[in-house]
């Protein structure tokens, strides 16, 4: 099941809203178009945004996951991809179902838990608006 951006723009509103943990979030589709993407104040005030950085997120978003899934053979597709950096954490997490990738910046104090609850969140509210649609 595809995704349209407008379903995108509400979640993505939605996850910024009940998430202190995330600072920004993206959804990529499986050719690399952002559907649709928002950060919060406190994440423009650090990294600052270019509209050049938005659209080689994505291109890279697809080229990590592609090269992380080489290994899929041996240990399965990637259920997220989680980078440490020095003022933040990344994490890409793969929706095939709905043929999509999510990019999300988080707050560097965020834990192993907390990625687990990270993604079952946004996974709830993708099924429920999937339904509601």
């Amino acid at each position: 099941m595809a995704v349209d951006s407008s379903a995108a723009k509400r979640i993505v509103d939605d996850i910024l809203l009940t998430s202190d943990e995330i600072l920004a979030i993206s959804v990529i589709d499986k050719k690399g178009n952002i559907l649709a993407a928002k950060s919060k104040e406190s994440f423009k005030e650090a990294f600052g945004i270019t509209e050049d950085g938005e659209k080689y997120s994505a291109t890279l978003a697809i080229g990590i996951l592609t090269l992380v899934n080489e290994l899929k053979d041996m240990f399965g597709e990637a259920q997220s991809i989680i980078t440490t950096h020095k003022n933040c954490k990344l994490m890409l997490l793969p929706v095939p179902s709905y043929q999509i990738m999510i990019g999300l910046v988080l707050h560097p104090s965020v834990n192993a838990e907390d990625y687990y609850n990270i993604a079952k969140k946004i996974e709830r509210l993708w099924a429920y608006t999937a339904k509601s649609r």
